[in-house]
């Protein structure tokens, strides 16, 4: 039988009328405090406001229902009244890295096709380049400054919410976001997220805590699948969300001690920082009542060196771009088990199945984590191939992650079946780094592998057979550097080899290939 975490309520509701509910409940109260820069506030009743006026003008502008339109920011206020903006409309947000090469945005963008994108002025330039091979990009929207665009200051002081139309939503079917993610194997895809997925997570993150904690410090990439579904859920919750773009210790203990911080998420490399940090008796930390941790496992001595010097509830998650929140697991002070075990979240089906048969395991047998809820997405957009292969007949997804579940119905992970290396809390793809090295007229084949980091969890490793002796690792790093990301890079280092190894099919053996 299939593990269940429990029934929920999930509202019959569009994620922004739901959004724009709450910002109408929550009034005059902040909201927001980006921190970046120059400290900058925001209240519910101005994001709503706001948030209705860039809707309003977007649908002047022709955006209708059904159209997609991609943010490419790393501000947090800006990208949250666009994306609220954006669905008022009725049309599907696409995040994007702004940091982005072209070719990565080309990729993305050849998926979702925006009409429009919402850019940071400082990569306009970047965006006009990928325009010229997007012909249905029609409109580019500035944050900051531009006078040959559209600016977000310029939509807010020209859009008006009486003008604005009623889109009718079907929660269930339409597509609210559509983030980025690597999917289990291959290029990197377009999830196609619901409003029901999202108005399911944020009702389901209220009903399993209880509580909602008062000020959240968020250094997560607000176009990362996990940086705004922390800013919707905080939004609903009317928790204060203190914003900065980068985790820098010493400023984080003085940010904690400033705004009286209660809870921070963390991803495993800035819980290490935190948990090695010095001289924290320097700082009134005493307003700290929670740590949430996701993105990858942590070692169980690791969370009670943790709660031991901070005094923090502590609590771990586990789950994913395509399913959001699976379990949650406030971890006791005394525990001592090796593997970190959560409670199922309300709403989710869990079931373990045999890797080899697909057969459902017995209660404690390690085998694949599929997953079915209100929370799963809809599919992979336009890759009926992709979708054939992450569910399975009965319509459950298949995770690619190995785990069991205890006879107290608990989920622990063990490990992962799927080849996506995870740099911190975020996703690469091997098949797209390979892609780039193998350009190099110098490279005659390659295998991209991730090797463990205490730090990062994993980081990339290219294994290259070379055409040319005269072939550098320097090189290697050069061809990547210039057309990848920064997070994409090969930190695991470039090794020289004879051969990749490969099944008669042709696919990568990646595990022998961890052994050269």
């Amino acid at each position: 039988m299939p593990s269940y975490g429990g029934p929920i309520d999930i509202r019959d509701i569009s994620l922004h009328d739901l959004l724009w509910e709450k910002l109408r409940e929550h009034g005059d109260e902040t909201a927001i405090v980006d921190i970046s820069g120059e400290e900058r506030p925001i209240t519910y009743s101005e994001i709503l406001d706001m948030s209705r006026k860039c809707a309003a003008y977007l649908q002047s502008a022709g955006i209708k229902k059904g159209d997609f339109v991609s943010i490419c920011s790393s501000k947090a206020i800006e990208y949250t009244i666009a994306m609220i903006g954006i669905l008022g409309a009725g049309a599907i947000v696409a995040p994007c890295n702004p940091s982005y090469r072209k070719n990565e945005i080309l990729q993305q963008f050849t998926i979702s096709r925006p009409r429009a994108v919402f850019v940071d002025e400082e990569a306009v330039v970047t965006t006009e380049s990928v325009k010229t091979s997007a012909p249905f990009l029609e409109m580019i929207f500035v944050i900051g400054r531009s006078t040959s665009y559209p600016t977000l200051d310029h939509i807010i002081m020209n859009g008006n919410p009486e003008d604005m139309k009623k889109v009718d939503v079907d929660p269930e079917n339409d597509l609210a976001i559509v983030p980025h993610s690597s999917g289990t194997t291959g290029l990197p895809k377009c999830v196609m997220m619901t409003h029901r997925n999202y108005v399911s997570m944020v009702s389901r993150l209220f009903s399993a805590s209880g509580k909602v904690p008062e000020v959240l410090l968020h250094d997560r990439p607000i176009y990362h699948a996990g940086g705004f579904a922390v800013i919707l859920a905080n939004l609903v919750g009317r928790c204060k969300v203190i914003r900065k773009n980068v985790f820098e210790i010493d400023n984080v203990l003085m940010d904690i001690e400033k705004y009286k911080v209660t809870m921070i998420y963390f991803v495993p490399s800035t819980l290490m920082e935190m948990v090695n940090a010095e001289n924290t008796e320097k700082y009134d930390l005493s307003s700290l009542k929670r740590f949430y941790c996701g993105g990858a496992t942590v070692a169980p001595d690791v969370i009670q060196r943790m709660i031991k010097k901070y005094g923090v509830e502590f609590t771990a998650g586990y789950g994913m771009t395509e399913c959001l929140s699976v379990y949650r697991n406030v971890v006791p002070e005394d525990e001592t088990s090796e593997i970190i075990r959560g409670k199922i979240q309300l709403g989710v089906e869990v079931k373990i199945t045999d890797v080899k048969t697909g057969e459902e395991c017995k209660i404690g047998s390690v085998g694949e984590i599929r997953i079915r809820s209100a929370q799963v997405m809809k599919g992979y957009l336009r890759n009926p191939s992709a979708n054939a292969v992450a569910f399975d007949d009965g319509g459950w997804f298949k995770t690619g992650d190995l785990g069991f579940v205890d006879i107290q119905n608990r989920l622990a992970i063990i490990g992962r079946m799927k080849e996506i290396i995870n740099y911190k809390t975020m996703q690469v793809s091997p098949a797209e780094l390979e892609s780039v090295i193998v350009r190099h007229a110098k490279v005659a084949d390659v295998g991209v592998v991730g090797i463990p980091d205490a730090i990062c969890g994993e980081v990339q490793r290219a294994l290259v057979v070379p055409k040319d002796s005269s072939l550098t690792a320097e090189d290697i790093h050069k061809i990547v550097n210039e057309n990848l990301t920064e997070y994409k890079h090969l930190r695991g280092g470039v090794k020289f080899v004879s051969f990749i190894p490969k099944s008669p099919t042709g696919k990568i053996q990646r595990e022998l290939l961890k052994t050269m």
